[in-house]
């Protein structure tokens, strides 16, 4: 082929391009040239203060406009000292552009000011007029008159001049810079005639010009500046004599409500006794037998004792239901020799009216799937069943007449109380904290609540009867505590010893008296058991104070995870 041949579609390939070429290098210099931006080629101002004081500002500002918008924002809060900011008002706000009425003219609110916004394109001369109030405020060297007159441009300023009309001024200070700076102006003088003239050079972008004027004793304006306290997490919870002092009023009027009616809601009716020992012996034809005192029963005793239906009142009565023979307590031989233990419960007998309703519901849920269930399978099917019995509780110590109301009722409304008092003192520290320094009485408050809910633990209130009921018990417990079976005749011992075992368990003595049963055992023989108690083959009835502590533990700790049942 050719040389020329071979030129031709290269010519080709070049006249398509080219217009690509051009285009992405046009696209290339747009990209690196730089954005056309506002600049400020002049600025002046002038002010006069009014005797009512306020101040009237008049601002022109030569631009060479860089887009089609152009804003500014004037702030209507500035940083007084540590903890207040001082606020001013504007008002009248216009603006012009090259002497007609600003098109697209916006004043919108900010956090801390107005936004300025207007229309402007090329070389424009724009003026700003407004009235700022509050700018008048007294101090310890007398009157004084400021304003951050320059503020709120976003482009630097070459040189400011500033004329500011305030009759009676005496002396003239202007700082310059950036926010919060005490960088004093080019030049500030007070004229002859009373008038500020200020000069800056070089404003930087976001920079303001303040300026701060005292006045005579002849001045008749009057001060009216206005501060706003700073929110701070500190200044919220202010630790100081009024704050303290009003926090722990508040704590102690809560306090001496909370005893107040504790003393006349929520005390005994009447004094409970020392407890002089209770020996629970009726002698009779027959020979001693077991009496309870007022024939209370070991889940009453327990109720009445800490005004609370819990695990150890239910483990009780199951043993005393054994004891009188509704059901018996199997021991089941161990696996191995360090094996678990556990028991099998067989039911004796339905029960009838003679049954408590409490011991019916107790006799009904432990034995509701058959006449026979190991210990270590009742957890899960027992626990849901517990409610009815725990009601059936409560509503006995009321319907025996030793409580007016039910204690866990009487409970539930006092810790109500205390949670809603709670809850209000966490409202109110919300919102003292954002407006006061008094936080801290909301905490006072939510403390009062606090206390309030713990009393109430102590609220539910015995009649005088269950007073005296209580009294009685505290006998009985002394006497399980320090005394045995010894006196009794050998033959009454075992009989005896058992009914006194479920008081025992509810008091915390079960161990005691389990020994007192084991001790019963007098030779070496194998026992088939008590009656209401037996165990595996070659089981020894002088076992049974290990295996009786075993078993109020077991039983117990498979309704311990349904604690929340018994409140």
């Amino acid at each position: 082929m050719s040389p020329k041949r071979r030129l031709l579609p290269a010519a080709l390939l070049m006249s398509l391009t080219a217009p690509l070429f051009v285009a992405l290098s046009t696209m290339a210099a747009e990209a690196v040239a730089p954005m056309a931006t506002d600049q400020i080629t002049a600025y002046s101002a002038d002010a006069t203060l009014t005797k009512d004081g306020e101040l009237q500002v008049k601002e022109t500002v030569d631009l060479t406009a860089g887009g089609t918008t152009f804003s500014r924002t004037l702030a209507t809060r500035v940083r007084s000292d540590a903890e207040r900011d001082r606020t001013y008002e504007l008002k009248d706000v216009s603006a012009t552009v090259n002497g007609q009425p600003a098109q697209g003219f916006q004043n919108d609110s900010t956090d801390d000011g107005r936004k300025l916004t207007l229309n402007v394109s090329g070389q424009s001369k724009i003026v700003y007029s407004y009235t700022v109030d509050n700018v008048v405020a007294d101090s310890t060297e007398g009157r004084q008159v400021s304003w951050p007159i320059v503020q709120g441009f976003s482009t630097s300023i070459p040189k400011a001049s500033l004329t500011v009309g305030v009759p009676f001024a005496t002396w003239v200070t202007c700082f310059a810079g950036r926010t919060g700076s005490s960088l004093p102006c080019t030049s500030s003088q007070l004229a002859e005639s009373a008038a500020l003239q200020i000069e800056q050079n070089g404003v930087p972008a976001g920079g303001r010009v303040t300026f701060l004027t005292g006045l005579s004793d002849q001045a008749t304006v009057q001060a009216n500046a206005q501060f706003s306290t700073r929110w701070t997490l500190g200044r919220a919870f202010t630790v100081d004599k009024t704050t303290v002092g009003l926090a722990v009023l508040v704590f102690g009027l809560g306090l001496l409500g909370a005893v107040g009616l504790w003393f006349f809601r929520g005390r005994d009716a009447a004094k409970v006794g020392d407890g002089a020992p209770e020996r629970p012996v009726l002698d009779g034809s027959d020979g001693p037998q077991f009496a309870a005192p007022d024939g209370i029963r070991p889940g009453q005793v327990g109720t009445v004792v800490d005004e609370t239906a819990d695990v150890v009142d239910i483990t009780a009565t199951l043993l005393d239901l054994a004891v009188r023979n509704y059901l018996t307590i199997v021991e089941q031989p161990r696996e191995s020799q360090f094996g678990r233990l556990d028991w099998e419960l067989q039911r004796l007998h339905p029960g009838g009216p003679e049954l408590l309703a409490y011991e019916k519901a107790l006799l009904d849920a432990v034995f509701a799937d058959g006449d026979s269930v190991l210990v270590s399978a009742l957890g899960p099917s027992l626990r849901p069943r517990l409610n009815l019995v725990r009601e059936q509780l409560y509503s006995d110590v009321v319907t025996q007449g030793w409580f007016n109301n039910r204690p866990d009722a009487v409970r539930n409304r006092w810790i109500t109380a205390g949670v809603v008092l709670l809850g209000a003192g966490v409202v109110l520290t919300i919102v003292l904290a954002i407006v006061s320094k008094f936080a801290l009485v909301g905490f006072a408050v939510m403390a009062a609540g606090l206390v309030l809910a713990l009393v109430g633990q102590a609220a539910p209130a015995r009649t005088a009867r269950g007073a005296a009921v209580l009294g009685r018990v505290a006998g009985l417990q002394h006497y399980l505590a320090n005394e045995t079976s010894a006196d009794l005749p050998e033959s009454h011992r075992l009989e005896f010893a058992s009914r006194c075992l479920p008081y025992a368990a509810v008091l915390g003595l079960t161990e005691k008296w389990a020994l007192e049963i084991a001790a019963t055992d007098d030779d070496d023989d194998p026992d088939a058991g008590i009656g209401w108690y037996s165990g595996p083959e070659n089981w020894h009835l002088s076992d049974i104070g290990e295996s009786l502590s075993n078993f109020v533990t077991s039983f117990g700790g498979t309704l311990t995870t349904a604690r929340r049942l018994f409140g």
